[in-house]
């Protein structure tokens, strides 16, 4: 077998499928996108299975690589995991909120407004809070708790008439802190270097032209439930402050299975069978605030069952709880096993 492993603009976003297939022992080729000669390298070789990591931090190499992808997957007619249609809906709030609706998946009632007469008139309208979100950007970068009549139009007016809407510069303040910053650029300049150009690219890459604005749910912490293969993970995001999204707050209790039942069905019916579903329960139903198509993770596991790291398995119209460790390497070495039995149907 040889994989091709498709690299985004940032420079390790490989080593972690890398890591996995060396583990297997593989055959790979890097391909990277960003290179002109992308689709020469594509073409010299037979690739058997392919495996992406769509960028979820800058615009313009989100469309770049979703571009690709469509020619690699429609076109060419490669194999491709996680799927093109997977990888499309990562990061792109706007088509995510298309998707949910038009799919008619319970989520936040959420609206998408190109019209600057048409955000006042609903900032007008609009019961308080709201949630104001930028179309890319993971880790609650882009997320704002609007409050006020007077703060949405504040808002609205920055991202059609003014500089247009920035997400933070710098680290996550709600997880990290300034002296432990500081001692990660004293021991390793390098890295510290690649982390600041990153910070002021996506501070620069402002959203102009739109507004995302989404229904407040009242929470105190979302599910993650994590779907990769045949596995399934969940565990709860707490929040802090305004928010569960890009906090570090994690809380492992025994999921209920329902929720389980939801997540099967729906990635079933969608076919979607390598993401994170980031849901609210509201009045006794579950909600989709996002999904995931690639996301990391903190802990070396992402479910506990009794205190017990392990999965769960769907077998014979039951949920199996298996213990063990199923997340090394971020959850890659899971991913391509799931990759490779997809390719083997």
């Amino acid at each position: 077998m040889l994989i091709g492993i498709l690299r985004n603009q940032n420079p390790d976003s490989a080593d972690r499928w890398i890591a996995a297939c060396e583990k297997k022992k593989i055959e790979y080729r890097v391909i990277d996108l960003l290179s002109n000669n992308w689709l020469n390298e594509l073409k010299a070789e037979k690739f058997d299975l392919l495996l992406s990591r769509p960028p979820g931090d800058i615009e313009r190499f989100k469309i770049m690589y979703d571009e690709k992808l469509y020619i690699i997957s429609k076109i060419l007619k490669m194999r491709l995991y996680p799927s093109y249609e997977e990888c499309l809906l990562y990061e792109n709030k706007k088509l995510l909120s298309y998707y949910l609706s038009a799919n008619q998946i319970p989520a936040p009632k959420t609206s998408v407004f190109y019209s600057y007469d048409e955000a006042r008139t609903f900032v007008q309208t609009s019961r308080f809070p709201i949630v104001a979100k930028s179309s890319i950007g993971a880790a609650g970068s882009g997320v704002q708790i609007i409050r006020t009549k007077e703060q949405g139009l504040k808002y609205i007016t920055k991202a059609f008439k003014g500089s247009g809407i920035r997400r933070r510069f710098g680290p996550n303040r709600v997880t990290g802190s300034p002296s432990k910053w500081f001692i990660k650029a004293i021991k390793d300049p390098s890295y510290f270097k690649m982390k600041l150009k990153t910070y002021v690219e996506r501070h620069r890459d402002a959203q102009f032209g739109f507004v995302i604005f989404q229904e407040y749910i009242p929470h105190d912490f979302e599910w993650r439930v994590a779907r990769i293969g045949d596995s399934y993970f969940a565990y709860k995001k707490l929040k802090v402050g305004d928010k569960s999204s890009g906090v570090k707050s994690l809380a492992y209790e025994n999921p209920p299975l329902a929720m389980f039942d939801f997540v099967r069905e729906l990635s079933e019916s969608h076919k979607i069978t390598c993401a994170a579903f980031d849901l609210f329960l509201s009045g006794g139903n579950y909600l989709v605030n996002e999904i995931q198509t690639l996301f990391g993770h903190i802990k070396d596991h992402i479910l506990e069952v009794d205190a017990k790291a392990g999965r769960y398995l769907y077998k014979s119209g039951c949920w199996i709880f298996e213990a063990g460790d199923f997340n090394s390497n971020e959850s890659f070495d899971l991913r391509l096993e799931a990759a490779i039995a997809q390719y083997q149907k």
